[in-house]
């Protein structure tokens, strides 16, 4: 059975180039989807590119601590919004709704494809900001690559994108994660210290539980608006 420095060693190719297009695209599928699904999936994703590049700057062990910390987080994201769906689907099925008319679904349709456009625009012109930064004000050479100093200007400006137009407070969540790492993916090669390893962990665990039960508090409350309806 491979060990872990051998899956490593195995996929070093995506630990460059792949790693920040893959970056770039899961950053903006946060931009973009409003399905909790898809979002989950793209944060888990996200966060094996950033451990790959991590691999680069420090230790293997303290960068799969890294990713451990980010893929448990996920799951608590997983676990919040599918007992909050359990829940909608439980009141929908309690409560008779009356179908919207043919002309309504089909503006809500049109205006949802509007505001995805929309979305995707901003998250382009913000992708495109942050490579001109990466050439225009590049991270220290000495310590950060070029190609993770693009990394990490995509995930602060993706990030603080996904918090200007979060609706809901998991997307406020993943928002602060994906701004959080990519300061840590640039402060862990200036100070690969355990210490700031256990309090970036810290931090994250904190935005998660916080997003996790401003999220379930949200639940409840349409929950009893709907039923009193």
């Amino acid at each position: 059975m491979p060990t872990l420095p051998d899956l490593v060693a195995r996929l070093s190719f995506l630990a460059a180039i792949p790693a920040v297009a893959g970056i770039l695209i899961t950053a903006n599928i946060l931009v973009v989807s409003r399905e909790w699904r898809l979002n989950i999936f793209a944060l888990i994703v996200q966060y094996f590119f950033v451990v790959m590049l991590m691999t680069r700057l420090i230790r293997l062990e303290v960068a799969a601590i890294k990713g451990l910390i980010g893929w448990m987080i996920c799951m608590v994201f997983y676990l919040t919004e599918r007992r909050g769906a359990d829940l909608a689907r439980a009141v929908r099925t309690s409560v008779e709704v009356q179908p919207e008319a043919g002309s309504a679904r089909s503006w809500q349709r049109w205006t949802m494809t509007a505001r995805t456009a929309f979305y995707l625009l901003a998250g382009l012109l913000v992708s495109v900001a942050a490579y001109m930064a990466a050439l225009r004000f590049p991270l220290p050479r000495e310590v950060i690559p070029p190609d993770i100093s693009l990394a990490c200007y995509l995930m602060v400006g993706l990030g603080l994108l996904v918090i200007g137009l979060s609706e809901t407070p998991m997307q406020v969540g993943m928002g602060l994660l994906t701004f959080l790492a990519g300061f840590d993916l640039f402060y862990v090669a200036v100070e690969p210290s355990l210490v700031v390893v256990g309090l970036i962990g810290a931090v994250s665990f904190l935005i998660a539980l916080a997003a996790s039960f401003l999220r379930a508090a949200q639940f409840v409350s349409s929950e009893q608006t709907e039923g009193a309806e």
